[in-house]
């Protein structure tokens, strides 16, 4: 198995663990999806601050496939 050490701001730190908890808890746990729920997500994802955006989201998920930011390599 690689390891793969990664840096993240806080407001990366809390989109992941707001991730994370919609996978528990939707997925791993069987429940439906339930929007009214959402809001606890979004009280997981806001922690830091902001949440982040789309645009920042899709560079996160590049940061963490080993890749550039989307952003940033295409400015």
């Amino acid at each position: 198995m690689t390891t793969q050490n990664i840096t993240v701001t806080a407001r990366e730190r809390d989109t992941l663990l707001a991730a994370l908890r919609y996978y528990q808890f939707y997925r791993m746990q069987g429940h439906p999806f339930d929007p009214r729920k959402d809001d606890l997500i979004d009280t997981i994802a806001a922690t830091s601050g902001d949440a982040l955006d789309q645009a920042e989201v899709d560079d996160l998920c590049a940061g963490l496939r080993g890749n550039m930011h989307a952003l940033a390599a295409t400015g």
